[in-house]
């Protein structure tokens, strides 16, 4: 009888490290930039008397025999709760056959894969000595945002950008705590300049820092923007910036980053560099001199979540790990 595995977040964290889940993300990318994968755009659903949304993400692995959907339930009201902001699920099927074969976290995956993708953009992209970081959100998205820029670049200084004193001086002591990195909370915005790569990892509608702050040679990663009205760097940054993204298609329907200036002019679709996946393939060049300002947009892609899913389903059935239910 055909057989489901339901892995938990704890399966999963003991399955998988971060430097795996980079590595995974470069052979997501470059499958989903020369083809190899169907991602059709993520069906965005608004629900409006709750203030929130759900995002429903098909895909589609050739090269894995799999299908993968991920069901996203966004509530902003949630931290007020004290619930997570995501809520989601993963689902991995068969593609021959159509048999479901595992059923996980997708609110764990989905922060594993999103800093995972951080991680590879900064491995391409920053300088390789990269040592301080400049973090904007204090969120499970910030955890792993941090943790995959550590991983890829040899950083001793992070300074922390949050709305909250309360957990932003939270957030300094877990990471001083958990990576032994000099970490403090930002007393001017004027600090942002000291920074070799910037990760925002935000809900904001409005940029979180002033274009003048950006210095030359910062790698910048914006990954809290998924909506067309949601702008967290500035226009003039972005107009400056060689910008590269996860997919050229969603990113120009749903990255207020990109879709806010284009409207207004700044700049047009011909601004976006390259697909990151273009990058890793070889098509085109990554960072050309150090005083090159580089900004990878991503609003997550659903070849991120199936690269990772069919890994921890695999090694789930090979280690007998989670919960097998008979189908």
């Amino acid at each position: 009888m055909p057989t489901i595995r339901i892995l938990s977040r704890e399966d999963i964290a003991s399955a998988i490290t971060m430097r795996k889940a980079i590595d995974l993300m470069r052979d997501g990318f470059i499958a989903l930039s020369s083809g190899r994968a169907s991602v059709p755009v993520r069906m965005n659903m608004p629900l409006e008397e709750h203030g929130g949304r759900s995002l429903f993400m098909p895909v589609y692995s050739p090269d894995h025999g799999q299908i993968g959907l991920k069901v996203v339930n966004l509530s902003p009201d949630n931290p007020e709760r004290r619930l997570p902001f995501i809520h989601a699920v993963v689902m991995v099927s068969d593609a021959q056959t159509g048999i479901p074969l595992a059923f996980m976290d997708g609110e764990f995956i989905t922060s594993l894969r999103t800093g995972a993708g951080t991680g590879l953009a900064t491995e391409v992209l920053s300088r390789p000595s990269s040592s301080v970081l400049a973090m904007f959100g204090t969120g499970i998205q910030a955890n792993t945002q941090l943790e995959a820029v550590c991983t890829v670049r040899p950083i001793k200084k992070v300074i922390v950008f949050g709305r909250s004193p309360e957990n932003t001086e939270a957030f300094v002591k877990r990471i001083e705590q958990q990576y032994g990195v000099k970490t403090a909370s930002a007393k001017a915005p004027e600090e942002l300049a000291e920074a070799d790569v910037v990760c925002t990892a935000t809900t904001s509608l409005t940029p979180v820092f002033a274009a003048e702050h950006i210095a030359p040679g910062t790698h910048i990663n914006g990954i809290g923007s998924y909506r067309p009205d949601m702008t967290e760097i500035p226009a003039q940054t972005v107009a400056n910036a060689k910008v590269v993204v996860d997919q050229r298609e969603a990113c120009l329907q749903e990255a207020g980053d990109l879709v806010v200036p284009i409207r207004r002019g700044n700049f047009d679709e011909s601004h976006i560099y390259a697909e990151l996946g273009d990058i890793l393939i070889g098509n085109v060049a990554s960072r050309t001199n150090d005083s090159e300002i580089t900004f990878f947009k991503s609003v997550g892609n659903a070849i991120q979540d199936l690269v990772v899913a069919s890994f921890l389903e695999e090694r789930a059935r090979q280690e007998d790990l989670g919960t097998e239910v008979v189908l």
